[in-house]
């Protein structure tokens, strides 16, 4: 294999993390032995749909204080012109769409709602900002397929890294309702900005005609907010097979082979570019595992600019059993963020502090991620149970990620 300069895999790793497989959820149930710790519950008909989280960070389900500029309809409804039939012929299938919100002025959002039109295959939806410097790309790939959209995986594919980078305006999963930024701040979208609705559309249950659409809130024309942006960690995933178990999906070639076939060429360079990031290599994950059902990783980062944290939120897919991101570890200023001991696929919701929490260069984040790859920890997809595989960092629900969300401002 033809060795990597370590600027361009960091580069490529960097393109790779627009989309990803994640959302902002409010679906699934509490395990009745679970409880709850420094939570506000905010409103009864949740208690049976948050997953636990234990952080030293008091936090509500709801903004702490929701925007006063939150208007009684939204200022803009935007769908698609026709329906999308997802292609039966890819189990997961990640299509982008081309929404045009006519802004004739800057424009801060404060609340956003993405409705879903068929809830059984839609599995997450992303928004993403289109600068007027990217808008006019954005068309021809649009007017490419006849208005009808592209396939995209890793991102909205319009524009370079620092695009993907900072481009994402809201992000939805099943369960999930209207999102309301707190009092004081926005998403900013620029005039002539244009919006692409990435949709992942899992078929394990189907292929339906879907229409999707996302509602948008504006604040006054004048008003001064401050603007958010999106803050993404991750760590490898590297998960062996169970020892003992020699099948050709247990070979780690074999899937990154199967991965770039389902996802794109983009997507081979993730898992090593996660190593890279995190300053680790492939031998630091063992292959003997015994019987798979515990297997670890973890990543720190240094925190490069300071930032007001408003929510944190976090994000594997079916073979995840815990999740976990530490300010600080090991010293006297740590303090848990989020860490979520028996996590549910089913329930990924933003955790908004009772009070913003500031983060200042040098400080160090950590995120921690254990998996279940066991025969007897298998999902269960239509009624039948899947067998161990190789698993890496890749696009489709029974791959796996380990991902935190951060909604945050950072300072100038």
């Amino acid at each position: 294999m033809k060795k990597i300069p370590t600027r361009a895999m960091a580069v490529m790793l960097v393109a790779g993390f627009g989309a990803l497989s994640l959302g902002f959820a409010t679906f699934g149930s509490l395990p009745p032995e679970a409880g709850l710790h420094n939570f506000d519950l905010g409103s009864s008909n949740h208690m049976h749909r948050v997953n636990q989280n234990i952080s030293d960070i008091p936090w509500s389900l709801n903004p702490p204080t929701s925007s006063k500029l939150q208007a009684a309809k939204p200022d803009a409804i935007l769908t698609p012109d026709s329906a999308y039939t997802p292609d039966p012929g890819n189990n997961d299938d990640y299509h982008c769409f081309l929404l045009d919100p006519k802004l004739t002025r800057d424009t801060f959002v404060t609340a956003t709602n993405v409705k879903p039109d068929q809830t059984s295959i839609v599995h997450h939806v992303i928004l993403f900002k289109i600068g007027p410097e990217n808008a006019s790309e954005a068309r021809a790939k649009n007017q490419a397929s006849g208005g009808k959209g592209w396939t995209c995986f890793g991102g909205s594919d319009v524009g370079d890294i620092r695009t993907t980078a900072n481009s994402w305006l809201a992000a939805w999963a099943p369960g999930a309702s209207s999102q309301t930024m707190p009092e004081g701040v926005g998403s900013l979208l620029t005039k002539g900005s244009l919006i692409v609705m990435q949709v992942h559309y899992n078929l394990t249950t189907g292929v339906k005609p879907d229409q999707t659409s996302a509602e948008l809130t504006y604040a006054p024309e004048g008003t001064n907010l401050t603007p958010t942006q999106t803050i993404l960690g991750y760590a490898p995933v590297e998960i062996p097979c169970p020892d003992g178990l020699k099948t050709p999906q247990c070979d780690r070639q074999t899937v990154l082979n199967e991965n770039v076939q389902k996802y794109g060429q983009r997507v081979a360079f993730i898992p090593l570019g996660l190593l890279y990031v995190c300053k680790k290599k492939l031998e630091d994950y063992p292959k003997s595992v015994g019987d798979a059902s515990e297997i670890k990783t973890s990543c720190e980062r240094e925190v490069k600019k300071a930032s007001t944290l408003y929510a944190v939120a976090a994000h594997m897919h079916l073979r995840g059993q815990d999740i976990k991101l530490e300010l600080n570890p090991g010293t006297g200023r740590a303090k848990t963020l989020l860490h979520i001991p028996k996590w549910d696929f089913h329930w990924q919701g933003n955790y908004w502090f009772k009070t913003p929490l500031e983060i200042v260069p040098g400080d160090v984040l950590r995120l921690s991620c254990t998996y279940d790859n066991s025969l007897a920890g298998q999902p269960v997809l239509n009624g039948v149970q899947a067998s161990p595989r190789y698993i890496t960092w890749a696009e489709g629900t029974t791959d796996e990620m380990c991902l935190s969300i951060l909604t945050a401002a950072p300072k100038k």
